[in-house]
């Protein structure tokens, strides 16, 4: 039976059992968000969304030498700062980034961490063809190098889904990496380097952080197969708290902290007072290991997937074999600053207004800027500064693909709803290591992560309740 006629099979006779069974093997699991402080399962897809093989497999292959040249660029300083500062004016958060970096990027003797996870679509000529699955490549929508959540919680859903399939579809095959375990390793590896048994993983993390049981897991993970010890707090409490010797070592109380991990301070509104940027400048000063470290931070500006596209930069760092492929797996952007060049590119939006989508150099989505809207937003630029703050990016056209999905709220039963057009967006985890002397330990792809959202929607937030957790199914 095609996979097709096996999907409408399941997707037909699915009902509330279904949806109960799927709610409580989330909980059971802790695959869960919180929502006003109380636990709710994660919101689902009733099936695993079907990817072509070939593709999947060539995406991959391309992920090791994309890490390679965010580590070596980031560490050219005339790049960065030819990349960043023509922004400075209109950007405030890229200034002072880059300011943080000048300052620090001579420090040589610093463990590399990398938590990074790589987000496509699957592009097709023809999105509602019969072969669009096939019919196509995947595209980078953008390179999440700092606070790369639902680690834990994709592992949930490719769990429940690789069940689902040895019961309803057996004999189709999973990319079943279990993300979360790969990513520790790594974390344990650099942690190893450090060199102090008695430190701790310390997450920084927002006051009203709903991903808590994503965090734990790589929290439980690291105690029980690695024995290291994590700590979580916000920015402001560790700001209050933080204490930082003459011999630059952070301690909170009572333990050092061996890794900051940021799962939190991405955006400029997140940095309030100068303290706040004093603190950033202390921690990358310090001899903990930092996720990310400020170079990576500075290469997570959307400014940098622009910069690479132009000729020659990606064959600076890379082989002639590792440029083709990682260009292969680039969308279309163009930098808008003002002039000649920056209004050749705003035309091609007028010309298209479906073909592209306006893109703000900011984190924690919702930010992009779309058809009718994204025409306005161009027009109001046209003469100003303001325009360089942001990229015209390719409008990719993954799959319609027929699905349900079980929507859980706390303190509620699960719902499941009608069969509905679906795209999805794959991530790829991915964990790189390199020590003091630049030696690069562990370069590797953690596992695969699908968020999931209406088709007839252009912004699928996990967060606001539109996009849902997925993985993937091989369609062949």
């Amino acid at each position: 039976m095609k996979l097709d006629e096996e999907r409408d099979r399941v997707l037909n006779s699915a009902d509330q059992n279904t949806a109960d069974q799927y709610q409580r093997f989330l909980c059971n699991r802790g695959g869960c968000f919180l929502t006003n402080g109380v636990p709710r399962a994660i919101n689902v897809t009733l099936l695993p969304t079907p990817v072509s093989r070939q593709a999947y497999n060539h995406l991959v292959t391309a992920q090791e030498p994309l890490n390679k040249l965010i580590e070596l660029s980031s560490r050219d300083v005339e790049f960065v700062k030819r990349t960043i500062q023509p922004c400075t004016k209109v950007d405030y958060l890229a200034k002072r980034l880059l300011d943080i970096y000048l300052q620090c990027v001579s420090d040589e003797d610093q463990i590399t961490l990398g938590m990074y996870r790589h987000d496509y679509m699957f592009h097709s000529p023809n999105p509602s063809g019969e072969d669009a699955i096939h019919n196509g490549a995947f595209k980078m929508v953008e390179a999440n190098l700092m606070s790369a959540a639902l680690l834990g919680t994709g592992t949930h859903a490719l769990e429940l889904h690789n069940q689902v399939l040895a019961r309803e579809l057996p004999g189709r095959e999973q990319p079943y990496e279990k993300s979360l375990r790969p990513m520790v390793r790594g974390v344990a590896t650099a942690w190893g380097l450090f060199e102090r048994p008695e430190s701790i993983f310390l997450f920084l993390v927002a006051p009203d952080d709903f991903n808590w049981f994503d965090q734990q897991k790589i929290i439980d993970t690291l105690w029980d197969e690695h024995g290291i010890m994590s700590m979580k707090m916000t920015y402001e409490e560790f700001m209050e708290e933080g204490e930082l010797t003459s011999d630059n070592r952070y301690y909170v109380r009572g333990k050092e902290v061996g890794v900051f991990y940021f799962r939190s301070m991405w955006n400029e509104d997140h940095y309030k007072t100068e303290k706040h940027w004093e603190t950033r400048l202390r921690i990358e000063k310090s001899r903990a290991i930092v996720v990310p470290n400020i170079r990576h931070q500075c290469i997570n500006l959307k400014y940098f997937q622009q910069a690479y596209l132009q000729q020659g930069v990606v064959e600076k760092y890379l082989s002639v074999e590792e440029s083709k492929l990682v260009r292969s797996v680039f969308a279309e952007l163009y930098q808008l600053s003002p002039g000649k060049e920056g209004d050749r590119a705003a035309q091609l939006a007028f010309d298209n207004p479906k073909g592209w989508v306006l893109k703000p150099s900011r984190e924690g989505g919702g930010n992009n800027i779309w058809d009718e809207d994204m025409i306005k937003k161009l027009a109001e630029l046209h003469d100003s500064e303001e325009r360089e703050a942001y990229v015209l990016m390719q409008r990719l056209n993954p799959p319609l693909v027929p699905n349900r999905a079980v929507r859980n709220g706390p303190n509620e039963r699960a719902k499941l709803t009608e069969i509905f057009d679906t795209t999805g967006e794959l991530g790829l985890f991915c964990v790189f290591v390199a020590d003091t002397d630049k030696t690069v330990l562990i370069n590797e792809v953690a596992g695969p992560l699908i968020r999931t959202k209406p088709a007839a929607k252009n912004e699928g937030g996990i967060a606001i309740g539109i996009g849902v957790m997925d993985s993937a199914v091989f369609a062949d």
